[in-house]
Parts: structure tokens; sequence; C-alpha cells
């Protein structure tokens, strides 16, 4: 008997230490997690882009918004009431900033055709044939080109104003590109190899968008800047043209040249030669040194010289060149672009007012406003009504209701400020444009007094 006690007691004490450590190595039931509410936020831009809450838009839902009203404790501060209010009910404002940040407006004049200067409109008897149209463009690969403006380097304004004014010609055009100084590189060892490097990459033809884009993608700023050999190569670009043709020259260059050459004598004689060549120069981010040398060449090339100190400008420059030489159909021309541009920002700015209000209207963001403000307010009304906080935090002039009505100031505020930066942004577009149209009016107005007897 007392053999079997003993055993039994044992296997007891066994039994017991084994249910202890199973229960010791079951994990313990995770308490439930509380949502997490995060603090709301109390600048403009941050309560515009906190959104949405758990009800923001078509998920309102007046009885589910109040069943969790229902669920809050009663000790809340104003804050903490104000913080739950936004997790809920905060409408999203994102989708709408978004949009209106992306609108870039552009506007652009309309093409006026490649027109003779000369031929006289409705006289079919002595309308002249349009002239054919030979242009080859110089641009300048010196290292200097690296240097950046607006925070793009100077070559690659360079290469995109060339790719939309190569793209811009209408009617019956030939264009070649040249490069100077795109071999080598800056420093003394290579001045030989870069001052004789100059080469036409596109060669004189009609213009083919992937072939002509691939060739000027593919040039580099690199060495020095052999202007003078380029204008030279550019006379023999021109070798097959026609003399009735009309030749032209554009050098794109942010710099003299600084390889010993005579610029202005090379211009002088390819304007005198039998293809009769202008020259016209446009400076880029020049010096005052630069600039006035650069003004030699163009007038020994019988050109014009445009000296722009901005990507902008120096599309501008090819802009302008693209509509000279056409002043009987300029008047006409001008008055339907002023016209046609005063629609067009007049549709710009009501694709603003959409989105961020006007004077009349409260705009997409306005109304979403609205909208969120009438849902917290009524919710701060249900929890005075079923006494979750006190009528002295949810009443007319409750703490909560206060920062209500500030949350809605701040929104209106960053609402006017994102409407006026995005108003600016169209009145200088569209400014630009109108400044633009107003110096080929007076370039064309002034070739028109120098040919008159």
């Amino acid at each position: 008997m007392k053999k079997l006690s003993f055993l039994s007691v044992l296997l007891i004490i066994v039994f017991l230490a084994s249910a202890c450590t199973g229960a010791a190595d079951q994990p313990e039931k995770a308490a439930p997690k509380k949502p997490i509410v995060k603090t709301a936020a109390t600048t403009a831009e941050g309560m515009a882009t906190e959104g949405p809450g758990k009800y923001a838009g078509d998920k309102y839902d007046e009885t589910k918004v109040q069943q969790e009203l229902k669920k809050w404790p009663k000790n809340l501060t104003a804050d903490q009431v104000y913080t739950r209010l936004v997790w809920l009910l905060a409408e999203d404002y994102k989708p709408i900033i978004k949009e209106a940040k992306a609108y870039k407006p552009s506007f652009a004049l309309s093409k006026l055709g490649n027109f003779d200067p000369n031929r006289q409109q409705g006289d079919g008897k002595n309308e002249k044939k349009v002239k054919k149209k030979n242009i080859v463009i110089l641009i300048d690969s010196s290292g200097s080109m690296a240097g950046k403006v607006n925070g793009n380097t100077k070559m690659e304004e360079a290469k995109q104003a060339v790719k939309e004014f190569a793209k811009s010609l209408e009617g019956d055009v030939r264009i070649s590109i040249r490069a100077y100084g795109h071999k080598g590189s800056n420093q003394p060892k290579d001045k030989a190899i870069s001052c004789a490097s100059t080469e036409e990459l596109y060669p004189l033809s009609t213009y083919q968008e992937d072939k002509f884009t691939k060739v000027v993608n593919s040039l580099k700023p690199s060495g020095w800047t052999p202007l003078a050999a380029a204008i030279r190569g550019a006379g023999q670009d021109l070798q097959a043209a026609h003399p009735d043709e009309e030749n032209v020259v554009y050098v794109v260059s942010d710099g003299i040249e600084s390889c010993g050459g005579d610029p202005v004598k090379e211009a002088k004689a390819l304007h005198q030669s039998k293809v009769k060549a202008v020259i016209n120069i446009i400076g880029f981010d020049l010096d005052d040194k630069s600039q006035k040398a650069l003004e030699q060449v163009a007038k020994a090339g019988g050109g014009e010289f445009t000296n722009a100190s901005s990507g902008e400008e120096l599309r501008d420059g090819f802009d302008i060149w693209t509509y000279i030489g056409r002043v009987n159909e300029l008047n006409w021309w001008s008055i339907d672009n002023i016209n046609r541009l005063f629609w067009e920002r007049q549709r710009a700015y009501e694709y603003i007012w959409d989105l961020l209000g006007s004077a009349v209207d409260p705009g997409k963001i306005g109304s979403l406003s609205d909208t969120e403000y009438e849902h917290m307010t009524a919710a701060v009304q249900f929890l005075v009504d079923q006494k979750i906080i006190p009528e002295t935090m949810g009443g007319y002039d409750g703490a909560v209701t206060k920062k209500l009505d500030k949350r809605r100031e701040k929104l209106k505020e960053y609402q006017a400020k994102l409407q006026d930066q995005k108003m600016k942004e169209i009145d200088d577009a569209y400014n630009r444009i109108m400044n633009l149209l107003d110096k080929i009016k007076e370039r064309e107005n002034a070739k028109a007094e120098t040919y008159m007897p």
C-alpha cells in the first residue's frame, strides 16, 4: 500500500507539472487593438492633405457615423474630439489639388504659312511663286554649354528649342544641322582637335522628325568655339541651293569665337556669296562682351541678333524668325491670334475656377470643404444631444466649434493661395506669348520700313 501510494503521488506530481508547462507554453490571447487616431494637422496644407476620413465622400452614412459617436468616452478633451472628427469625417482634397497643381497653361501662336513677303494678295496674275527655303542651324557644342540656366543645361534648352522650331516649319523647307566644337574637350590639350571640329550631322533635306530628333539628342557640350569655321561650313552646306531660294543660317551660341577665326568676315562672305544667306544669331546667356561680338556677326551676315536669358526666350528667338517676312498677312494673323488667345486664357481661367473656386463659385474644393463642415458640425450637435460632450464644448461658441471654424478658414486660405498661384501661371504664360506677338510685329514693321521707298 505504501508503494502504491508513493507511485500515485509521483504520477500526480508529474501530471500537474506537465499541465503547468503546457499552460505556460500557450500564447496569451492578444488584447484587441484600438484604432490609432493620429493627431490632426494644424497647418492649412496639412489639413488639405490629411484626409480622407473613414466616412468621407460617398462613404458618408449618418446612421453609421452616429453609431460610432455613441461609443466615444465622455471624458475627451476638445483636441481629442476634433482629432476624432477629422479621423471620421475629413474629406479627400488630394485628387483636386493634384489635378490643379499638374495643370500647366500653354499658349502658342498659330502658324502663318510659308508666304512670300512680296506676294500681292488677290492679284493672281502678278502673284509670285513661294520661295523654297533652306535652313542651316549651327549649334554651339562647346564645353560652356554645360552651364545651367533655370535648372537645365544650356545644351538641353538649346536642343529643345531647335526640335520645337524644326517641327513648327511649314511649306517647302529643307533643314540642316551642323555642330561645332563637339569633339575633344575644352582643355588646352584638346584645343586643336576641337577647333577643327565642325560637321554637318543632318544633311540639308526635308524634315524627318525621328531622324532629326536622334541627331539633335546626340549632341553634348564638349570643346572650344570654332564659330568662324562653322559659318564657313554652312556655306558649304548651301552650295547646292539655288540663288533664287531663301537661304537662312541660325546660330545658337553662348559665347564668342575661341579658336582664332574671324566670324564677322565669314558671315559677310556668306551673305555676299551667290546663295546670299542671311545669318541670324540667337545668343544664349551671354556676357556683355560676347553679346556685342555676336551682334557684329549678325549684322555682317545681314541678319538679326536676339539675346535670350532663359529656355523660353531661346524658343521665342526661333519663333520670331518663323513669322518674319510676311507683312501682307501679318495684321490679320495678329488679330486672329489676339482674339483666339484671349478666349484660350478665359477657358484656362474657367478650368482653375472649376477646381479651386472663384468670386461667385466655391469650386470643387470649396464645395467639398462645405460638405465636410456640415458633416462635422452635425456630429458635434449629436455629441452634445447625447451628452457625450458638454454644451460648453460643442455649442455655438464652444472649443470644438471654434476648432471646426478655424479648420474651415484655413482650408479656404489654402484654396485661395493655390488659386492665386495657378492664375498667375496662366497670366504669365499668356503675357509671354503676347509679348512674343508684339516682338514679331515690331520686327516686321521695322523690316517693312527698311524696304519702303
